[in-house]
Formats: C-alpha cells, sequence, structure tokens
C-alpha cells in the first residue's frame, strides 16, 4: 500500500486532549534519546502549550527537504519534535504559506511522508513511521513527493485537493491560488464509475461537454476551448480528438480544471482553461486489485492494477494497470472494443534524485460508429428520430491506435531548489471507412451517402524544463519558478474517395441501404504541423504576512502549417499578476490579469489566415477554507476582452477558397460572468463536488448557466454508501458553431462493502431518462445526436 499520512480529527470534530497523552516530559526525554531520536524543545507551562498549539500563526515556508522544514517549522512554532534522523531522509515537504494551527501545518508538511505524528502533549510531538495496513485503511491518504507536483488524492477518500500547481507551476493550496482550479479527485472518479475523460469531464465545475459527432469531443469553459496538460506538461495533442483519444479513467490519479487563460504555462490558446490529468504513481507497499464490470447494452469491463517495489529496499518501483472493454449502444449497430496498457516504473537512483519511465497503449477496435448524425427536414426543423436511430452502413468504423512513452527526472539540489525535466512522445492512428449522408430531402427521405476512407497518423512530443526553489528578499521568503516548454504535432495521412450512393433514409437498413465500396488510399494528405516553444518565469512574492504578489511573464515562438498556409508567431510577450490577500485564517480574496494570444487556421474569404487573437482577462474572487482544509469555497468575476475572433460565415462547402469554411475576424468580443465552487466534506460523511457557473458572450443572444453536484454519503463504521451527482445547464455554445442543448441530468449509486477486500457498486445514469441532443451542429454536416438515455452499471472490486 502507498504511503500515508495520519490525518487528526477535523476542527469541528476536536475535543481537548483527544489523541494527547501527558507523560512527564523527562520520562519522555529518557525514552526519546533512548531509542536514539533526535529532539527539540522548548518548556512551556501547560497553560501556555495549550494556548500555543491551538493558536494559528502566519508560516512562508518555501518547499524544500523534509528534515529542514520541520525544524524551521518547529523553531516558528515554539513546540518540541521528535523523529530519528533517518526517518525524513531524502524527503521533501511542500511550501506552506498561510496562517495555520500546529496541528494543520503539520498534516500539510508531513503528506504522503508516510510519517504519523502523535500528540505526547500539548508542545510535544512524536513521528514515525506507518507500520501496517490498519493505518492506510483507517487514514484520509494524500501522496506529495519530490516528483510530483501537485497533490495525488488516490488515499485521500475526499472531494477536496490540498494543493495544485496547474495555475503557475508554484505549488500552493487552493485558497492562495488567484485563479480557480477545480480538482475532479480519485474519490469522484470512483464513486461515479467513471470510465473516460468524458465521464470526468462531465461533473467538473465550469465545463461543457459537447458532441462533434459521435467519436469526437470538445471541451469548453466560460465559452472557449481548453488547453491539455498531461501531470503538468502543456500538451498539442488534445483530448478524444480525430485521431487521439484521452486516456481510460483506470490511471487518472486526478484531474485539475483551470478556469480562465492559461498563456503563463500553455502559451498560444484561448482563454478558456486547462484540462491537467495527473496520472497514479507506483507505491511503496505492495497492492493489488481486480474491477468487473457489466452493463447496459452489453457492455463488459475489467481492470487490473498491480503495484509495488521491484527491490527490497524499496528504492525501484513499479505499476502496471490494464483495462480490457466491450459493448454496444442505444444505437442500433453501433459497437466498440477498447485495451488498455499502462506501465510505469518509478526509482531513486540516488537519495535526490527520481527517474520515472512510464508506456501507455490503447486499442479502440471492431468500432461501428455514426458520423452522419440525425437530420433536420428541408426547413432546419427536428424530426424526432428516435434515439436508437442509426442512418450510416453498419460497415462504418472508426479505429484508433495510441501509443506514449514518457521519461522523467527529479533532482533535488541545493538551497531548497529543485530541477525537474519531462518528456513525451504520443504516436496515434486512425483508420476511418464511412458512409455519410448529406443532401436530405425530407419531402422524398432521398439522401447522398459519400462513401470515403482515410487512414492519419498523428505524432505529438512534448518536452518541459524547469527549476523551482525558494528565494530571501528584503528579509522575507519567496519562492520562484523558471522554465521553458516545446511541443510540437504533426498531422497527416491518405484518403481514398468511392461513389457517391443514393438511398432513402424513411426505410433506410445499415446492412443493405449503402454497398461498402472497394477505396483505394491513394491520395495523400498535406503534413499539419503546429509546433511551439516559449520560455516563462514565475513568483510568489510575500509583501507582508497578509498579502502575496504572483507576478508571471512568458515569450513564445509559434509555427503552423497545413497546404498553402503558414503562419509565425515570434517572441510574443504573455504576462500574468495576480494578488492574494489574507483576510483571516480561513478566508483570501485575490485579482488576477492575463492575456492570452491565438494564431488561427481559419481563413477569411480572401483564403488567407486571420490575424491572431488577443485579449485579456480580468478576475476578481474570494476563496475560503474550512476544517483545516477539508472544505474549499470559491467565488469569481470575470471578464474576458478578445480581438479578431473569428466568426463563421458560411455554410460547409468543401470547394470553396477556405477549403470549408470561411471566417471572418469579427473584431471585439466581451464576455463577462461568475464562478462559484464548493469541494469536500460538508459534514461528517457528506462528500460534496459542487458549481455554478453563468456566463453571457456579446455575440450570442442568451446567458449560459451551468450548475453541477455531486455528493455521496458514507456513514461512519457503515458499509453502504450513496451518492448523487445533477447536471443542470442551459444552452451553451463551443467551437465551430456548435452548441449544448439544455438539460437536466441526474445520476445516481450506492456501495456496499462486502467485507474488508470485496466491495459492490451500482451506478445509474440519466436516472430521469432525459431526452436531449449531446450538441446541435450549427455548420459542418448540420446534424443532431441524441444523448446517451438512462443506463446502469454494476460493478465488483476486489483489492489485496
Amino acid at each position: 500500500m502507498p504511503s500515508t499520512l495520519k490525518t487528526l480529527p477535523r476542527l469541528a470534530d476536536r475535543r481537548p486532549g483527544r489523541f494527547r497523552q501527558q507523560p512527564l516530559v523527562s520520562a519522555l526525554r529518557a525514552s526519546l534519546f533512548g531509542v536514539g531520536l533526535s529532539l527539540t524543545f522548548a518548556p512551556l507551562h501547560l497553560a501556555q502549550a495549550q494556548q500555543l498549539i491551538e493558536t494559528e500563526i502566519n508560516y512562508t515556508l518555501p518547499a524544500g527537504p523534509l528534515a529542514q522544514s520541520l525544524n524551521r517549522f518547529a523553531s516558528e512554532a515554539g513546540i518540541t519534535l521528535s523523529f530519528d534522523p533517518k526517518l525524513v531522509q531524502g524527503k521533501r515537504a511542500p511550501s506552506l504559506n498561510g496562517h495555520y494551527s500546529v496541528e494543520q501545518g503539520l498534516n500539510l508538511l508531513l503528506a504522503g511522508s508516510g510519517i504519523l505524528m502523535t500528540f505526547m502533549s500539548d508542545d510535544v510531538i512524536a513521528l514515525r513511521a506507518s507500520e501496517s495496513d490498519e493505518d492506510i485503511a483507517t487514514l484520509g491518504a494524500l501522496s506529495v513527493t519530490a516528483n510530483s507536483l501537485s497533490t495525488n488524492t488516490e488515499y485521500s477518500n475526499t472531494y477536496a485537493s490540498d494543493l495544485t500547481s496547474t495555475a503557475t507551476k508554484l505549488q500552493m493550496t487552493p485558497r492562495n491560488t488567484p485563479q480557480i482550479v477545480n480538482s475532479v479527485t480519485h474519490k469522484v472518479i470512483e464513486d461515479f464509475a467513471m470510465e473516460d475523460m468524458e465521464d470526468i469531464l462531465s461533473v467538473a465545475p465550469g465545463v461543457s461537454v459537447g458532441h462533434t459527432d459521435d467519436d469526437r469531443r470538445s471541451y469548453t469553459a466560460r465559452g472557449y476551448p481548453m488547453a491539455t496538460q498531461y501531470n503538468g506538461m502543456p500538451s498539442t495533442s488534445g483530448i478524444d480528438g480525430g485521431v487521439v483519444a484521452g486516456p481510460d479513467s483506470a490511471v487518472i490519479d486526478h484531474v485539475d480544471v483551470l478556469l480562465g487563460p492559461s498563456g503563463l504555462m500553455s502559451g498560444a490558446g484561448e482563454p478558456g482553461g486547462v484540462i491537467n490529468m495527473v496520472y497514479k504513481r507506483p507505491t511503496k507497499e505492495v497492492q493489488a486489485s481486480v474491477k468487473a464490470s457489466i452493463g447496459s447494452w452489453n457492455k463488459q469491463r475489467l481492470v487490473g492494477d498491480v503495484s509495488g517495489p521491484l527491490s527490497e529496499s524499496g528504492r525501484i518501483r513499479s505499476r502496471l494497470i490494464a483495462v480490457d472493454q466491450s459493448g454496444d449502444s442505444f444505437r442500433d449497430y453501433q459497437k466498440e472494443k477498447k485495451s488498455f496498457f499502462y506501465g510505469v516504473v518509478e526509482g531513486d537512483i540516488t537519495d535526490t534524485t527520481t527517474l520515472t519511465l512510464s508506456l501507455q497503449k490503447q486499442d479502440i477496435y471492431d468500432n461501428v460508429t455514426d458520423r452522419g448524425g440525425l437530420p433536420t427536414d428541408n426547413d432546419g426543423n427536428d424530426m424526432s428520430w428516435d434515439r436508437s436511430t442509426f442512418l450510416g452502413p453498419a460497415w462504418n468504423r472508426w479505429d484508433k491506435y495510441g501509443t506514449t512513452y514518457k521519461i522523467r527526472l527529479d533532482q533535488e539540489l541545493p538551497a531548497n531548489w529543485q530541477l525537474t525535466a519531462q518528456a513525451s512522445r504520443m504516436e496515434s492512428e486512425a483508420d476511418w471507412l464511412f458512409g455519410i449522408h448529406s443532401d436530405f430531402d425530407s419531402t422524398t427521405g432521398d439522401a447522398t451517402f459519400r462513401r470515403w476512407a482515410q487512414y492519419n497518423k498523428e505524432t505529438s512530443e512534448d518536452l518541459e524544463l524547469f527549476l523551482s526553489g525558494a528565494i530571501k528578499l528584503f528579509g522575507r521568503d519567496h519562492e520562484l519558478v523558471l522554465g521553458g516548454n516545446w511541443t510540437e504535432r504533426n498531422w497527416g495521412g491518405r484518403k481514398g474517395d468511392g461513389t457517391d450512393f443514393v438511398a432513402n433514409l424513411y426505410d433506410f437498413n445499415p446492412h443493405t441501404s449503402i454497398p461498402r465500396p472497394e477505396v483505394v488510399l491513394d491520395t495523400p494528405l498535406s503534413d499539419q504541423i503546429t509546433e511551439q516553444y516559449g520560455g516563462y518565469v514565475a513568483g510568489r512574492f510575500s509583501m507582508a504576512d497578509p498579502l502575496s504578489l504572483i507576478l508571471g511573464s512568458r515569450l513564445s515562438w509559434y509555427h503552423y502549417e497545413y497546404a498553402t498556409t503558414v503562419r509565425d508567431e515570434d517572441a510574443v510577450y504573455t504576462p500574468y499578476a495576480g494578488l492574494v490577500y489574507e483576510l483571516n485564517s480561513w478566508a483570501s480574496a485575490y485579482a488576477t490579469y492575463s492575456e492570452i494570444f491565438n494564431p488561427q487556421s481559419s481563413r477569411g474569404t480572401d483564403g488567407n489566415t486571420l490575424e491572431p487573437e488577443v485579449g485579456t482577462n480580468y478576475e476578481l474572487g474570494v476563496k475560503g477554507e474550512f476544517y483545516n482544509g477539508a472544505l474549499n469555497t470559491s467565488l469569481a468575476l470575470f471578464r474576458i476582452q478578445k480581438d479578431n475572433e473569428a466568426q463563421l460565415l458560411q455554410p460547409h462547402d468543401p470547394n470553396n477558397i477556405c477549403g470549408g469554411w470561411c471566417y471572418e475576424a469579427k473584431g471585439k468580443t466581451t464576455t463577462k460572468g461568475v464562478d462559484l465552487g464548493l469541494s469536500g466534506e460538508v459534514v461528517d460523511g457528506v462528500q460534496v463536488m459542487a458549481g455554478f457557473t453563468q456566463y453571457k458572450k456579446d455575440d450570442n443572444d442568451e446567458t449560459v448557466r451551468i450548475a453541477k453536484l455531486s455528493g455521496s454519503y458514507s456513514p461512519e463504521n457503515a458499509r453502504w454508501s450513496l451518492g448523487a451527482n445533477i447536471d443542470n445547464s442551459t444552452k451553451s455554445y463551443g467551437q465551430w458553431g456548435m452548441s449544448q442543448d439544455a438539460r437536466t441530468l441526474v445520476g445516481l449509486f450506492g456501495k456496499y462493502q462486502v467485507n474488508p477486500s470485496v466491495e459492490l457498486a451500482l451506478n445509474i445514469q440519466n436516472v430521469l431518462d432525459e431526452k436531449y441532443y449531446a450538441n446541435a451542429i450549427d455548420s459542418g454536416y448540420g446534424n443532431q445526436y441524441w444523448g446517451e438515455p438512462r443506463s446502469g452499471t454494476l460493478t465488483m472490486t476486489a483489492k489485496w
């Protein structure tokens, strides 16, 4: 089992004397020295000690070696910490910034270290190593180590996250981060039986999930597309596109969702935000699990997960995760199979150096899919096709294959600094064979089917190098990060066309209406190359005890080419500034200013690409932290201004000068809105992740509202737990002229712990059987796709 942290009672649950013994100090000293423990001690009267242990004071401790952090913490807190020096050797602590009690501060510093703390008296605390699985089973474990930028949540058993670095690479608590970062933790993923990135992002506050067609997804926030990160490293590969498929949820520890611009880390991009997928890591103790699921439409899913040390010392660790899944669809004739494998090895090369290597392979095959959707009538009206309708040939296919290689090196440096280097190469392929209807005449029912095939290969290479550490200026402690990243995406392939075929949709038979063509892939597709690199610097500067200034800057270089289109942007400057003011021990206010630039591949009616979009984002907010960080809240007001935003001029026409779609640079657009969020334990046993987003873009008539709630109830000492999630959204707008229908989706789950090793779970999605369109494309094929009806999944999980 993985390293653990013994969490003491929440603030609301504490009682005087709980978890605290009162042995004689002299006896304690004698026993500790007798076994070789080091001890720092500052004698206090009992009343003074009681007051000291409960008082919250301000700390500004940088990330660094755990021994140094603990010694400095003890000195500033005026307490005694007793521990064996070997216990903390080679371990690191996260930064600690803000007002905390002794207990709160130690909880954060020891997170993920495998060290338990015991209050021997009100001012003497003993530290020891975790010794048994009982510690793991009963404790909410967190994992923050030298080679993890954000807190792992796999064993935290909570809907809240303690630390995040997605916005600026500076590791901060949510309350001290001057942007909204919502984390979908491992417990949320497990509770609601999520299987892929669409499932995860469907519950993420502020995010709209749209269906470009049956296989491709779009993820937007505040009305704009979102950037992608893997383990904090920016990538242009995206998620759930035509060639690249997003990772299976089985390998995901948690997903951080940053709302608002991410230009400081990502460079070119839209102001929607960032989806940062953080993968699971090997554990220092042996563990294994098997999860078997059956569900609606013949779904079968099997997940195996084995992790542990490869050496007796535990310096080399590995983890293997495998997934096999198959199933049909609520649409007739559709089906899909998926296999997924993830292997990772992590080794402590020295006491200060960690190397991580991983391989991920995913195959989606035997995939019969719907590329054409359901047409409207001649006047554009809904024809109320049945949800099971499949208006495509049964030989349609869209198979995807992907392999990803990753390497990461973490090196501790003197003076509390750390060097991190990571690289990734993703190789993806897709085989397409389609019959897609167009020119539908609702009077006669006739439609023309274009029959064609395509092979695509996409590679994405990403690289990042950064230094992070502490500096001291004007008698105060600050944090700094300096780095750079590079990413390149290459897309290409071949296609072939068969002859068009006319069929009637009113008596359509997927097996017989459209003959399968013999297509030769004899037409090369123009290579599409997107390359971007840049350097950044960011710092968190302590201006005064309650005030922090976060400053960042980036220089970016961008290159894009496709067919006759070439776009270059050199040395583009992107600033970032945020102020965080601690109102008291549990609340902060913040203000943020950031800029974006977004080179466009869209073409105008002259055939040339449009000038890059440029814009600014202003954000004001307040955040709260309750119950020792178990519950986080946020409220933000934002205003996004953009110039040169592309506006669609005419429907899709592959023969026009633009090669399909023509746009114009509309000029200035403004989006204004509000985000509210809540995550964590509200009362004993009740976990909640909730959010409300409202915004209006001045080129849309409607105000968009997105309300999401995921919650669970787990009574103390009970074997069962229950939960529900709600997604209530008005019509929302996304990329390519796409909109998402208004709908209210409700899901339920129930779990029962049969014994300590076996758990049964039942999940029901769309309980109310809401009938809604998952998209309503206003351009392109002009067709619609029904959202999934009510469905259920039964899962048995066995753990060792």
